[in-house]
């Protein structure tokens, strides 16, 4: 008997402890939402997600096509100053806001009607000016013109020996004067101001044997 009566009073008094225990307070779980603030919109998100891409490539569309100009050389016409299949680097900024006058010697790109698309040329005659052919050697206006950019001097040929450059005009040729077809042989031999594109400074030559390879300024 005494048995039965402790082990009642011993459950009784784990029922009165439990009962002066405190309840747990439960704390509502933290949603996902809640942990990382409001969604951002569909539009931010993709500014955030792409927004560097798009600055990148509207920088490189501004550079490319109002400040700088690439154009590539498929030709010897230019050799050796500029060797086959090299690629150019050219200023096109002065060529997009006007039509500037270029200096003589300087590289040039430009759209030729005539073979329908861009071609890269020196500037030999100026507007106003009489280009003469004699002997294998270039004449300006009765004076000879000296060309240290050519890899082999008095061997310029043409069938038409003088040239009155127009007002608003140039007259463009390669430096290889045996392998380019150029304002010697065009049917219209001047070139108009504004299909002018650039002014070439850089040339970039990697393929094999080639008169040199590197990088070279040009302007």
């Amino acid at each position: 008997m005494e048995k039965k009566g402790g082990k009642r009073l011993a459950r009784k008094d784990t029922d009165r402890r439990r009962e002066e225990l405190p309840e747990a307070v439960e704390k509502p779980a933290e949603t996902e939402g809640d942990a990382v603030g409001p969604q951002m919109s569909r539009g931010r998100r993709l500014w955030h997600d792409y927004g560097y891409l798009l600055v990148t490539l509207a920088v490189v569309f501004v550079l490319f096509r109002v400040l700088l100009q690439l154009a590539y050389v498929p030709s010897g016409s230019m050799e050796t100053t500029i060797p086959t299949k090299s690629l150019l680097v050219g200023w096109r900024l002065p060529y997009v806001v006007s039509d500037p006058l270029p200096e003589r010697g300087d590289i040039v790109t430009f759209w030729n009607e005539e073979m329908d698309r861009v071609l890269v040329k020196r500037v030999i005659g100026l507007p106003g000016e009489t280009v003469s052919i004699k002997d294998g050697f270039v004449y300006i206006d009765g004076g000879k013109l000296a060309e240290d950019y050519l890899p082999v001097s008095g061997i310029t040929r043409s069938e038409e020996t003088t040239f009155e450059v127009p007002e608003g005009h140039i007259f463009l040729m390669g430096d290889n004067r045996t392998g380019s077809l150029d304002s010697r042989f065009w049917d219209d031999p001047y070139m108009p101001l504004d299909q002018l594109q650039g002014r070439m400074l850089l040339a970039i030559s990697i393929g094999p044997k080639q008169s040199w390879q590197g990088i070279h300024w040009i302007a």
